[in-house]
């Protein structure tokens, strides 16, 4: 199953500490080793191009690799009634660039994460979301959270499936509890009447 990770920098991992703080690659290192999950660029930085994003990935020394950029959706026009057309700003504009991303790239089934210090995302995107304390940067807590979100949906998918399972053996269980009887009483009735003809028949010929 694919996994992405819609990484933004500023607040994520540039902190007041510095640009590109050790300790938040450090953090974002072990989410990478725990979930083996694809670096997807939603941070402004990847309005430099994603030659830019690759460079700065080995001046950093930054872990995993760069797989894509998310694309840009900054407004979008509207038509009034009477034909006037004005630009609006979208403030969900890195939700709808993340779903263009995923409409346009996903492989299903897949699981993804965002790492921003903002909600400049959809409503339906928010159990997606983690939220990181831009004063901090990426931590423990934000860690764990992201792992869970990208792979906790497994395991309440082998639950269900579990769950399935054992509906199933229960169903096998009670057809072989509570039906078969009714059938091997009368399977017996019926054993019984062709013993019974045929030891008259027997008799008879003797």
């Amino acid at each position: 199953m694919e996994k992405y990770i819609f990484l933004d920098f500023d607040g994520v991992l540039n902190t007041p500490k510095g640009k590109f703080d050790q300790k938040a690659i450090g953090k974002l290192r072990r989410l990478l080793e725990r979930c083996d999950a694809k670096v997807i660029i939603s941070s402004t930085w990847r309005l430099q191009g994603v030659e830019y994003i690759r460079q700065l990935w080995k001046e950093y020394h930054l872990p995993g690799e760069v797989t894509d950029l998310t694309p840009s959706c900054n407004s979008i026009t509207f038509c009034s009634a009477d034909g006037t057309k004005e630009c609006q700003c979208l403030h969900e504009a890195k939700g709808l660039e993340i779903v263009e991303w995923l409409r346009l790239n996903a492989k299903e089934p897949y699981h993804y994460v965002i790492l921003d210090d903002e909600e400049d995302i959809l409503f339906n995107q928010r159990e997606h979301l983690v939220k990181v304390d831009g004063s901090k940067g990426l931590d423990k807590a934000d860690v764990r959270a992201a792992i869970q979100i990208l792979n906790t949906k497994e395991i309440s998918q082998m639950k269900r499936w579990f769950a399935l399972y054992i509906l199933m053996v229960m169903v096998f269980m009670a057809y072989f509890y509570w039906y078969p009887e009714k059938e091997i009483n009368n399977m017996n009735r019926r054993a019984l009447m062709y013993q019974e003809c045929l030891r008259n028949h027997f008799h008879w010929q003797k």
